[in-house]
């Protein structure tokens, strides 16, 4: 501790920065707080009682030592990666191994996912380490580094006009042709007229309804899903052939309140997967526009009976009644407004035009705004995993999969 000593005026203590990760490491209580949905993460937690109680909330930093025996720490604070230091250490270095002081333990596993169900290789801490190196090779150009970047900070990426003209003509036609009664065997979700999945009639088109796996049915769907800007960006995330397992036709928006997919969109691995929203029309106010959170792909894992990520997985294993899951689904929906308020996370619109694309994380916070008007909102929503993940609708025996040309494969979870 000589050294560390030394250096004491250059210290950064506890009670001047706090710091979630080793908060949490070292107060397994506190873990257990949030599981239960008492706080909302551990700063949450320090703010009520932590402080009061002497609690430590952030390990002792030498900021000398650090810097000088790391030599790529300079290296990265020039090149405007960290402001400082503690900076440094505090996004990055941890995830490398890198020690606070030179009495700190070193973590067994510094880059593991922080999120309890993992993700996608952008979940892991050293992300943008991969990133930085990978543009740095050549093996990302500068445009995919900034749209990669933007998505582990912000958990979505907006591509304007995407799509070109004659994908969005066929694939509007064919929703229109859907919401006509064109497809005899194409199934709604229209929850105001029934609840269970209907075939079409005429009050789908003028409530709230949902074209189920319409692109099962149409090649202009599968054609627009897979629209070159979108695997694109699908290779960036999975590293190889995506799989479209599911897609939602909107004629109108869904007043959906907030939600992250991960409770009902089901994978053999939980978060790993992404989502699509593709504008047909120009979006205007009071027609539902779709509405996220930036950031709150971050918020700490619901879950649920104790064990899983998904309603679907925690029905599936019989662990709790249905009106006990169903009382924590709503607390869920709860738990997203009241996370997003704590950390000051704003609520953004999106009024697409028509073309543009959002593509967002598995568990990004998101929905739509009420319907104020009769306007259509014309859209295709999409889950998509990569290919070696399996769709749960496979354990149920909607295990058809097909290719759609060299750009990927399709299935369903519903024929």
């Amino acid at each position: 501790m000589d050294q560390i000593s030394e250096t004491i005026d250059n210290v950064t203590t506890a009670d001047a920065r706090f710091d979630e990760d080793y908060y949490l490491s070292v107060n397994p209580d506190v873990l257990d707080g949030i599981a239960a949905g008492y706080f909302v993460d551990g700063y949450h937690h320090y703010r009520l009682h932590g402080r009061e109680e002497g609690r430590i909330s952030t390990p002792l930093f030498d900021a000398v030592w650090y810097g000088r025996v790391y030599p790529m720490v300079s290296r990265d604070v020039e090149q405007g990666r960290a402001t400082d230091n503690w900076d440094h250490w505090q996004r990055i270095g941890r995830y490398r191994g890198y020690l606070p002081n030179p009495a700190a333990p070193r973590p067994e596993n510094p880059s593991r996912m922080r999120a309890r169900f993992g993700g996608l290789w952008t979940d892991a801490p050293d992300a943008a380490d991969i990133i930085a190196g990978r543009h740095e090779i050549g093996t990302l150009t500068d445009d995919e580094a900034e749209l990669l970047t933007h998505w582990i900070e912000h958990g979505y990426v907006v591509l304007p006009g995407a799509i070109p003209d004659h994908l969005l003509d066929a694939a509007r036609t064919d929703l229109d042709r859907a919401y006509q009664g064109g497809f005899p065997s194409l199934l709604f979700q229209c929850l105001s007229a029934s609840p269970n999945d209907i075939p079409w009639r005429p009050d789908v088109t003028s409530k709230p309804a949902k074209a189920l796996d319409l692109h099962w049915h149409s090649e202009a769907t599968r054609d627009l899903i897979f629209a070159p800007a979108i695997v694109s960006v699908l290779h960036l995330l999975f590293e190889r052939k995506p799989l479209a397992s599911q897609s939602l036709g909107f004629l109108r928006g869904s007043g959906q309140p907030a939600h992250q997919d991960t409770a009902y969109v089901v994978y053999s691995h939980a978060r790993r997967f992404a989502a699509s929203w593709i504008a047909l029309e120009d979006v205007t106010e009071g027609a539902g526009e779709l509405l996220y959170y930036p950031g709150s792909h971050n918020f700490p894992d619901f879950v649920y009976a104790d064990r899983h990520k998904s309603l679907h997985e925690a029905m599936r294993m019989n662990i709790a009644g249905g009106n006990s899951l169903r009382e924590a689904e709503d607390q869920h929906g709860r738990s997203l407004l009241r996370i997003a308020a704590e950390r000051n996370l704003t609520e953004r619109r999106l009024l697409a035009k028509a073309g543009d694309v959002l593509l967002w994380h598995a568990d990004l916070s998101h929905g739509g705004m009420p319907i104020s008007n009769d306007t259509t909102r014309r859209s295709i929503v999409t889950h998509y995993c990569p290919a070696d993940v399996a769709p749960l609708s496979f354990e149920a025996g909607k295990s058809a999969l097909y290719p759609h040309g060299s750009a990927g494969y399709y299935s369903t979870v519903v024929y």
